[in-house]
C-alpha cells in the first residue's frame, strides 16, 4: 500500500512541475537580452595634425592600442587605463593594421611586407612577398588564435598604381602561406570566418582611378573566391562586413544582412540617410552603428543615438568592445583631432 502511495505522489509531483513550467511567463535564462545603453562617456583628445589614428584593438579596458600611418613618432599609441602614450618604433614606417590575442601577443601590419609582433617589445615577425613583390601594404589582420590568423592588403597594379593586387597571407602553426587571390581585385580590407557555414568572407576596395568608379566588393571563399556582391564605393552605397559573435554581418548600402543557405537574408533595414555602412557589436541585440552625425545603438527592437558628432565629415574608424566598456576611434577632419570616445556602463 505504501508503495502505491509513493508512486502516486511521484506522478503528481511530475505533473505539477510540468504544468508549472509550461505556464511560466519567465524567459529562459539563456534568452538574449537587449544591449544596454546607459553609458557614461568621456573623450580623450590626441592633437596629432599629421597622424590620423585609423585602427584600434585592445585586450582589456586597461590595454588598448591604436595606430597611425602618419607622423612616425606618433604612429603607435597605447592606453593603460589612465592615459595615452604615443611613440614611434624603429623600422615601423606606415602601419595600417593591428590585431592581437592577448596582452603580450599583438601583431602589426606595415608596408613593404613587414609583420611585427609585440610581446613586451616590438620586433619583426615576418617579411612577406607575393609573386616577387615586396611592396605589399597590409591593411588589416584577423584570426582565431595566435597560431591561426590572416594578414591582408594589396600591392600596386601597373595600370593606375593603386593597391588593387589583392594579398592574403595565412599564418598557421608556425608557417606562412600565400592564398591564391586569382579572381579577386582590390585592397583586402576585411576578412572573417563565418561560424554557421564555415566559409571565409572577404571585402575588397578597388580603386578605379580615371577609368572606373571606385568599388566595394564582397567575396566568399571555400577553396576558390566567388563574388557575391559589389557596389560603388561611395557614401550611402558602399559595402562592408563585420564579425559579431562569430557571425559575419553584411552591410549592403542601408541593408544589414546575414548569409543563409547561400543567399542574403535581411537582418535590419536602416532607413536613415546618415547611416555610413559601419557596424560593431557584441551580439544581434547589441550593435553600434556609425552615422554621419553620431553613434547609434540597435538593441533588437529599435535604434537610438548614444552620442552626436557636431562637426561635418567626422569619421568613426574603429571600435573595441568589452563587457562593460567600449572605445570608439573618432577623427574630426575639420580640426585634425583624434578623439577616443570611452563609454562605461553605469
Amino acid at each position: 500500500m505504501k508503495k502505491h502511495k509513493l508512486i502516486f505522489l511521484l506522478i503528481f509531483v511530475s505533473i505539477f512541475l510540468l504544468i508549472t513550467n509550461c505556464n511560466s511567463t519567465e524567459p529562459p535564462d539563456d534568452e538574449l537580452k537587449p544591449g544596454r545603453r546607459d553609458y557614461t562617456w568621456t573623450v580623450d583628445t590626441l592633437n596629432y595634425p599629421y597622424a590620423t589614428l585609423n585602427r584600434i584593438w585592445g585586450s582589456s579596458p586597461t590595454d588598448v592600442w591604436a595606430i597611425s600611418p602618419g607622423d612616425w613618432d606618433k604612429s603607435v599609441s597605447h592606453f593603460n587605463g589612465q592615459h595615452w602614450l604615443s611613440y614611434g618604433v624603429n623600422g615601423i614606417t606606415v602601419p595600417h593594421a593591428i590585431f592581437g590575442f592577448e596582452q603580450n601577443k599583438i601583431f602589426l601590419g606595415d608596408e613593404n611586407g613587414k609583420v611585427w609582433m609585440y610581446n613586451g617589445t616590438w620586433s619583426i615577425f615576418a617579411l612577406l612577398s607575393k609573386d616577387g613583390h615586396t611592396d605589399i601594404s597590409f591593411h588589416n589582420i584577423w584570426g582565431e588564435t595566435q597560431n591561426d590568423f590572416y594578414i591582408f592588403g594589396g600591392y600596386p597594379d601597373t595600370l593606375i598604381g593603386a593597391y588593387n593586387n589583392s594579398v592574403i597571407a595565412h599564418y598557421f602553426n608556425g608557417s606562412w602561406s600565400m592564398i591564391e587571390t586569382k579572381g579577386i581585385n582590390g585592397t583586402v580590407s576585411n576578412l572573417y570566418k563565418n561560424l554557421s557555414d564555415n566559409k571565409i568572407y572577404v571585402l575588397t576596395y578597388k580603386m578605379g582611378g580615371y577609368l572606373h568608379p571606385d568599388s566595394s566588393i564582397v567575396y566568399d571563399y571555400s577553396g576558390n573566391f566567388r563574388k557575391i556582391y559589389s557596389s560603388v564605393w561611395t557614401e550611402g552605397l558602399q559595402a562592408d562586413i563585420s564579425l559579431i559573435n562569430d557571425e559575419v554581418y553584411f552591410i549592403l548600402g542601408n541593408q544589414i544582412a546575414k548569409r543563409v543557405n547561400d543567399k542574403f537574408e535581411t537582418f535590419l533595414q536602416v532607413n536613415d540617410n546618415n547611416f555610413y555602412q559601419r557596424i560593431w557589436g557584441r551580439n544581434e541585440k547589441d550593435i553600434f552603428l556609425f552615422m554621419l552625425d553620431g553613434l547609434t545603438h540597435y538593441n533588437g527592437t529599435d535604434i537610438e543615438y548614444l552620442f552626436t558628432l557636431s562637426k561635418p565629415r567626422t569619421q568613426i574608424f574603429g571600435a573595441v568592445l568589452f563587457e562593460k566598456e567600449v572605445f570608439f576611434l573618432v577623427y574630426e577632419s575639420q580640426t585634425n583631432l583624434n578623439l577616443i570616445y570611452h563609454g562605461k556602463l553605469n
